[in-house]
């Protein structure tokens, strides 16, 4: 027996097709020349010096190679001949406010505020590089150099040629200042090979984890080992002794049991890539979640590519995570692909019915407003739902102190009679218990376990809603007064849910029933919140039967 759906309603709207693009760096550019071949106007918003432009002037950050920049610069011009992109030079974003086609962006310019309206927005920002000197010890001198430095010293055919005439010796420190990734390492083994082909020139690196995780990286260390690169790998960093330009590396080896000594030429020390700091007052204007390191993307998978958590804003590369040049722009071509799915020619057509404000109940109290995770909700005199932005969780229909808001085929009527459905259902004596469950993890979880034929408990009843955020109080307190024997509220993994709190919303009204289920003398574990992924079929299987052990213990 099943609860009849909705009839879908569908309406036109007009999207704008003028696309944003934010970054200064090769990432912005790529992304504006890509998006312009798919017949869009770009905007470019290259950011002021300092705020993302920083890239340009040191290639090998991104892990390109030399032979590539020809085609950087080829790159560079066809943007700036191109008539379909804008570009709004030394700009910083100042307030964006809209939905997804109908995006208002205002950016000072040069002085100037300018406006803009949009259809989608492309974040494309850089990291940027902190030297790491002061960890080492080691003050700044001319045979002290940073990793970008070293690597702008080898791009001089002049500067190459006179660190081979002196047979120099070179020593690099890596990833005993930080954890490091494989595009500092990709850098670091570059800079080695190069140094190893020189005849009579010496390599010595000094690290405390290879990270070859990439391609072609294994083949570009061994590359380096074979031409006569020595290297040390450490648990902790040598000591370094700094005496003007006279440098002596110190280390003990474990083999032979001594202290080993060097005195290089040169060292090369390993630089911190980072997150541009510019990303946080990005995060905050647009309403996009950061990570913990400050990238504009949380480490969510069903985030990945390039989605954030507002429909219509997309992030690309660096700005997002660590990124050489070539999977960035992997990135961009996803990107490409989600901003001609979701503007299309301009016209689109989409469910109108997906959230439903009742305008009579609205008091504009803007709790959905500020609970929604997906900045879809605005208002005139009542609160309005975007048909594009809105995701469907279903947070702001739970939330709503009114009730004024319901979601397509999970309103509260049809999720109610499910609810009597179960409870009605015969069990053969066994404990009924139902599983509110994600559809998005726990729901798929249960199929697969039913597919599989897990041993589960006669008794179980699954009821799907869009998110765990959906799961009001009230279903929960109806299902043990329709006659069940336990209820679960199952959702998705801290970190995986797909409107990111919506696990947290979850949580927190079975903690606010449990305390209303020891005011009136219920046995709180009669309850219980879970979290699963969706192919987590037997972890389904074993809380359901707990629960149902749990119950059949408590009535014997």
């Amino acid at each position: 027996m099943t609860t009849e759906q909705q009839a879908i309603e569908m309406e036109a709207i007009t999207m704008a097709t003028d696309i944003i693009v934010i970054g200064g760096g090769y990432s912005a550019l790529y992304a504006a020349s890509q998006i312009s071949k798919n017949g869009y106007n770009v905007i470019l918003a290259r950011q002021a010096d300092g705020q993302g432009n920083d890239q340009n002037d040191h290639f090998a950050t991104l892990g390109i190679p030399t032979s590539e920049l020809d085609k950087l610069t080829a790159l560079e011009n066809d943007v700036a001949d191109n008539d379909k992109i804008e570009i709004l030079p030394q700009s910083t974003l100042v307030d964006a406010a809209g939905i997804p086609g109908d995006f208002t962006v205002k950016f000072s310019s040069k002085g100037q505020l300018i406006e803009k309206k949009a259809g989608a927005i492309v974040a494309a920002t850089d990291f940027t590089t902190t030297r790491l000197n002061q960890i080492y010890g080691l003050k700044r001198c001319s045979n002290v150099l940073s990793l970008s430095e070293f690597e702008n010293l080898l791009t001089s055919d002049d500067q190459r040629k006179e660190i081979q005439n002196k047979n120099t010796t070179i020593a690099f420190f890596v990833g005993f200042a930080h954890e490091g990734n494989p595009l500092l390492m990709k850098r670091v083994l570059t800079s080695v090979s190069d140094i190893a082909e020189m005849d009579g020139c010496t390599a010595y690196v000094y690290v405390n984890d290879i990270k070859v995780a990439d391609d072609g990286l294994e083949r570009l260390y061994k590359q380096g080992r074979d031409k006569g690169a020595i290297y040390f790998k450490l648990s902790n960093s040598p000591i370094i002794n700094q005496n003007n330009d006279d440098l002596t590396i110190t280390y003990y080896d474990p083999v032979i049991r001594k202290d080993i000594e060097l005195s290089p030429d040169i060292v090369v020390v390993e630089e911190s890539l980072m997150a541009n700091p510019d990303n946080f007052s990005l995060a905050e204007i647009l309403k996009i979640d950061m990570d913990t390191a400050g990238f504009l993307q949380m480490e969510n998978v069903h985030r990945l590519p390039v989605d954030t958590n507002r429909e219509g804003i997309f992030v690309v590369g660096p700005s997002r995570e660590i990124l050489n040049l070539s999977r960035a722009w992997m990135d961009i071509d996803n990107m490409t692909l989600r901003v001609k799915q979701l503007i299309g020619d301009g016209n689109k057509t989409v469910a109108k019915n997906k959230a439903v404000v009742d305008r009579e109940k609205c008091t504009i109290c803007l709790t959905c407003y500020r609970c929604c995770p997906h900045g879809a909700i605005y208002w005139d005199d009542k609160a309005i739902i975007s048909p594009v932005a809105c995701q469907g969780c279903g947070i702001c229909a739970s939330e709503c102190p009114m009730d004024a808001i319901q979601i397509g085929d999970f309103t509260d009527t049809q999720i109610g009679a499910r609810i009597k459905e179960t409870a009605d259902a015969k069990t053969e004596d066994r404990p009924k218990i139902i599983a509110f469950c994600c559809q998005n993890s726990a729901f798929e979880a249960g199929q697969m376990a039913e597919a599989f034929n897990y041993d589960l408990p006669k008794g179980l009843q699954m009821i799907k809603v869009p998110c765990a955020g959906k799961v009001d109080i009230n279903y929960v307190l109806n299902a043990l007064v329709e006659g069940a024997d336990g209820v679960l509220v199952m959702a998705c993994h801290h970190g995986n849910c797909k409107s990111e709190s919506g696990n947290t919303y979850a949580k927190w009204r079975v903690n606010d029933a449990y305390r209303m289920l020891e005011e009136v003398g219920i046995d709180k574990n009669r309850l219980e919140f879970a979290t699963l992924a969706s192919n987590m079929a037997s972890d389904f299987a074993r809380i359901v039967i707990d629960m149902e052990k749990r119950i059949s213990q408590k009535e014997s």
